[in-house]
């Protein structure tokens, strides 16, 4: 069997875990409009993985792949005017593009756009729950525990200790530390009592 010339450099590249950089052929797909590629390339400007970090440029790559349906891309976006990320903080644009993904079942900017409810203004408590409660339902450990301590404070929800306890053992199984640990501490004290 008669190798290609260039097999040991591949044999090389893929043995050290090396990779060859794709971000020209990623641009080029971006710039024909693709949604996937529009997203990805905009993350790695955002992040500076694989080109120059260019937060600006950033928002410009989102976007576009945003407005053609790209969940991750509006996320992203959402973040990015939470956070004075390659642009001016806008809460109001901020919780637009959150609710996009959120609405689209992206859990974490179900969970972003709850935390948004519970500390930008206008506070909406029962919306931040809905939207925990959406994010918890997709097995997130860290919504279900927050759906906890939300009925065990009354957080936009009547305060519900049975409930409070269910969403706890939720969070717990879903592998939530916080949440096993009070559950053992629970368990002690009734064992003590």
């Amino acid at each position: 069997m008669k190798l290609h010339p260039f097999s040991p450099l591949l044999a090389t590249l893929l043995l050290c875990g090396c990779s060859v950089n794709d971000t020209p052929r990623l641009a080029a797909r971006a710039a024909e409009g693709d949604p996937a590629a529009c997203y990805e390339y905009g993350h790695r400007l955002l992040t500076g993985n694989k080109v120059q970090q260019n937060q600006t440029q950033a928002i410009e790559w989102l976007k576009r792949a945003a407005d053609k349906g790209n969940i991750r891309a509006a996320a992203a976006l959402g973040a990015c005017y939470a956070h004075a990320l390659g642009t001016k903080a806008d809460s109001t644009l901020a919780r637009k593009w959150y609710t996009v993904a959120a609405e689209a079942g992206h859990p974490h900017a179900q969970m972003s756009l709850a935390e948004h409810y519970l500390k930008v203004a206008p506070k909406d408590p029962v919306q931040a729950v809905t939207y925990i409660r959406y994010a918890a339902m997709q097995g997130s450990a860290d919504a279900a525990f927050l759906m906890s301590i939300c009925f065990a404070q009354g957080i936009g929800v009547p305060a519900h200790q049975g409930i409070a306890l269910g969403w706890l053992t939720n969070a717990a199984e879903l592998g939530h530390e916080q949440a096993l640990t009070i559950l053992r501490d629970l368990a002690d004290t009734q064992q003590e009592g």
